[in-house]
């Protein structure tokens, strides 16, 4: 029996991730949950040109599905100007119907805002945290993985780099960014490498110029990439989103490792003294958000 994987999101963002999906033709059962019951009809294409796929198959999906699921991926299921405690408000009616349903596989937000629907999804579900991530800066890492590649002339299989935070406000971890064994700092002192902190500045600007912009197309390619490590049996290493424990708890992208049943923190995350710094203030400002929508949440009883 193949994997399932659910996908749940408004209608151009789920049919571009199975557009992807059918020219990878990966071994997997993928079955659509239609934001409205006019959009089931509109997916009968794609369903039909799955027939062509000797692996993958795409089916329009029932409540029942969810029990089955091994991934349910959540795409944006909103308008970018929806405000956030609506989004919430909804993902509340979601975890809902898939705990009545007996979900218990991997619970993956590709979206805005997947620092606090993680939350959110962990508060509401009940489900252990190992279950519950979101993609996170795992697309912006790979994309600047191919950068920096490009730049240093270099393959990308000897690039590490690290990008936590989040996904708006990516935070670029230089200090922990790596080319095969050597730090990338060490270019730096190097005179005949052509790179030095100037580079740094503006590829850290040039990330947060691209964070700005639409990642739909790349969250896709990332998810790809993550089924196919999983299915593959090759757990990889990601700055993916996922909830911290702490008090108080929160949600962030940082790496760990990322496998078939789920995620798993494998140490804690080492930055240089302004690296920590920026990072201690963007967790400062998740909790933030975390304790305003909660407070709304409070008063709305």
């Amino acid at each position: 029996m193949k994997p399932m994987l659910v996908i749940q999101g408004n209608f151009d963002q789920a049919s571009q991730l199975l557009h992807q999906l059918l020219v990878t033709d990966l071994p997997l059962d993928c079955v659509v949950m239609p934001n409205t019951t006019d959009d089931t009809p509109r997916y009968q294409p794609l369903v039909v040109a799955s027939a062509l796929c000797p692996r993958l198959t795409i089916r329009v999906g029932t409540a029942a599905d969810y029990g089955q699921a091994t991934w349910l991926m959540v795409l944006d299921r909103a308008t970018s100007d929806t405000p956030v405690a609506n989004l919430v408000a909804d993902l509340r009616l979601l975890m809902k119907r898939i705990v009545e349903n007996d979900f218990n596989g991997q619970l993956i937000f590709s979206g805005a805002h997947d620092e606090l629907l993680t939350y959110f999804a962990w508060k509401f579900s009940g489900l252990p945290a190992s279950q519950i991530w979101g993609l996170g800066t795992y697309p912006l890492t790979r994309l600047l993985t191919y950068r920096l590649a490009e730049r240093l002339g270099v393959g990308a299989a000897v690039i590490q780099a690290t990008v936590v935070g989040t996904a708006q406000t990516p935070i670029v971890a230089w200090s922990r960014t790596y080319v095969g064994p050597a730090p990338l700092l060490m270019y730096l002192a190097n005179a005949d490498a052509d790179f030095d902190a100037d580079d740094l500045g503006k590829m850290s600007t040039w990330l947060t110029r691209e964070a700005a912009e639409q990642q739909g197309t790349l969250r896709d390619l990332a998810i790809i990439r993550l089924l196919q490590a999983t299915l593959s049996d090759q757990p990889v290493i990601a700055a993916v989103t996922n909830i911290h424990e702490e008090e108080p708890a929160f949600a962030a992208a940082s790496p760990v490792l990322v496998g078939a049943k789920g995620i798993r923190h494998l140490t804690n995350l080492v930055l240089s003294e302004d690296e920590q710094q920026d990072y201690a203030a963007q967790m400062a400002a998740i909790r933030e958000q975390i304790a305003t929508i909660e407070a709304q949440q409070t008063e709305g009883k």
